[in-house]
């Protein structure tokens, strides 16, 4: 990173130079970022009674709820129960992200993986993301009971 640097600090570098490190930082980020969304994370509420799936970009794939659950958990503790398995998969999610990046940030921009998980996590147990293909039917679990 060696052109980086040098156009960082204000002095000429080699424009061609700092093309291909930039084209080979964004091709090591794709690949990143690529791999982290194959990857599948369970996340599951603080019962155990709820198990979250979702891809590396935090999309929801499945749930898996116990019979039990269905039984004898109202429809409040039902939602609240989806809810925190949705959060835990999406934080582990962002955890791994994280972890992943630590030396990919620290190199170019000075912040920290922490503070990278801080800014992309935000609170994943209010709502599902509208991109994710359960989203209209956890809505209406959550809304309706």
């Amino acid at each position: 990173m060696k052109n980086t640097a040098a156009f960082n600090d204000g002095r000429e570098g080699d424009v061609a130079g700092l093309v291909r490190e930039v084209q080979g930082r964004v091709g090591a980020l794709a690949d990143l970022l690529h791999g982290l969304s194959e990857e599948v994370i369970e996340g599951t509420d603080a019962t155990g009674a709820v198990v979250a799936r979702v891809n590396g970009a935090g999309h929801l794939l499945g749930l898996s709820i116990d019979p039990r659950a269905m039984r004898d958990l109202d429809h409040v503790a039902m939602s609240a129960a989806i809810r925190g398995a949705i959060g835990a998969a999406r934080s582990e999610t962002a955890e791994r992200l994280a972890m992943a990046m630590e030396g990919f940030t620290a190199d170019s921009t000075g912040h920290s993986a922490a503070d990278i998980t801080r800014d992309i996590t935000g609170d994943f147990a209010d709502s599902p993301s509208p991109g994710d293909p359960l989203a209209p039917y956890v809505q209406a679990l959550l809304r309706e009971g």
